[in-house]
């Protein structure tokens, strides 16, 4: 029955135009928000509640192992201060090169960052000896400490200023904590040592890191801290400027600056979606086993991207999945140009001491993965239920370990 000549059938309404894409990947925001936000959801799922006694324990087992190293030859400071951060070196605690990669679930199921300063520098007159190291690495001469510190550590020393070396100080810890924990799964990782304690149900993770702990602020980073930053009016100074540390380095016998205090008041003032962003970049990357200094690279960008951004853009959640594309795409523009400053001191180059394959290799990687990013970021979501399952298998016993 044909309609009447004045009824016509509504027409139909404008199509609204797509604004919510990534140019690069055509990838669509609101669902790389939406996989973020599954991803956080299912990673909060597979932490530890609460402070469980089994962390505290563990806590007291590494304590009490460190003063069994104290005291088998008295070269650590028998009063000591520890600095104690919540995720493994490969999470990007520390700027250092752990090496090998070990899986959450599959190896450990809470990870922790100790750093151990071997020296007890208070009081004492240091001066930092940048002259034949690389911008970020320095010397320290044992010279202006009393007689017996230069006694304890005379074996870890070399030249006529009585440098002490990164690298056998490294090398010292690893065998002298080894020596002490004989029970325990001790495992060296470049200048790490990671310590795996049975805790109960769990398996906590150590990676623990000789370091010489300095009050102050470095003179080279002075220019710095004269410049205004994102966390002015937020914090305190002294809680970014209290004090800054010396880890061993790559190169052997010198050891790079460290702000790690410093980052850790940092991270407290990120906003919650670049956090969000963050943990998701480490997780897509680390899936692919990229290079593990990746994680301290990404976390450098995203303060660099505080510098530059408002706090307000940043803070909003659908800004999440531009965060993480930004993350990714200014790390594939640092590898290009194979240059990335450090925040505290920007005339350091972190990438400088990376070999032209690495940085290849990883420039690829975040090329592949930027060109499909809810591909990347579904498998880290599987990723984090994985996890999740062979921490339970492994806390139900070994005949739950093979199930599927």
């Amino acid at each position: 029955m044909a309609s009447p000549s004045g009824d016509h059938p509504p027409k139909p309404a404008p199509a609204k135009p797509l604004t919510d894409l990534d140019f690069h990947s055509g990838a669509r925001i609101k669902e790389l928000n939406q996989l973020i936000q599954e991803y956080e959801a299912r990673r909060n799922a597979g932490l530890i509640r609460g402070p469980p006694a089994e962390l505290h324990q563990a806590k007291e087992a590494v304590f009490s192992l460190l003063g069994l190293v104290q005291k088998s030859d008295g070269k650590l400071p028998a009063v000591n201060r520890y600095l104690i951060l919540s995720g493994g070196a490969q999470q990007g605690t520390v700027h250092v090169d752990p090496g090998t990669l070990l899986g959450p679930g599959g190896d450990y199921d809470v990870d922790f960052t100790l750093l151990v300063p071997v020296l007890n520098a208070a009081g004492v007159p240091v001066t930092l000896d940048m002259q034949h190291s690389p911008p970020g690495h320095t010397q320290i001469s044992l010279r202006p400490f009393d007689s017996g510190t230069f006694h304890h550590w005379a074996d870890c020393c070399s030249g006529d200023e009585a440098y002490l070396s990164a690298g056998r100080v490294s090398d010292w810890f690893f065998h002298a904590f080894a020596a002490v924990a004989k029970e325990m799964r001790v495992e060296r990782r470049s200048c790490v040592t990671s310590v795996v304690f049975p805790a109960g149900p769990y398996r906590v993770l150590y990676d623990i890191v000789p370091v010489v702990a300095l009050k102050g602020w470095p003179e080279v980073g002075q220019p710095w801290l004269a410049q205004a930053h994102f966390w002015d009016g937020k914090l305190r100074d002294e809680e970014v400027t209290g004090g800054f540390y010396l880890l061993p380095s790559a190169s052997g016998a010198d050891w790079s600056l460290a702000f790690a205090a410093s980052e850790l008041h940092l991270r407290k003032v990120l906003s919650v979606p670049l956090v969000h962003a963050f943990q998701a970049a480490v997780a897509i990357l680390g899936a692919k086993h990229c290079h593990p200094l990746i994680s301290y690279h990404l976390f450098t960008l995203a303060l660099w991207s505080c510098e530059r951004l408002p706090a307000s853009y940043l803070g909003q959640e659908e800004n999440a999945a531009h965060a993480l594309l930004g993350l990714l795409d200014d790390l594939s523009a640092c590898l290009v140009h194979r240059h990335l400053p450090n925040y505290f001191l920007p005339q350091w180059n972190i990438l400088e001491g990376l070999s032209r394959q690495a940085v290849e290799h990883l420039a690829k990687e975040v090329a592949g993965v930027r060109a499909d990013p809810a591909k990347h970021l579904r498998q880290a979501v599987e990723g984090a239920k994985e996890a999740k399952r062979l921490a339970k298998a492994f806390r139900s016993g070994p005949s739950s370990a093979t199930a599927s």
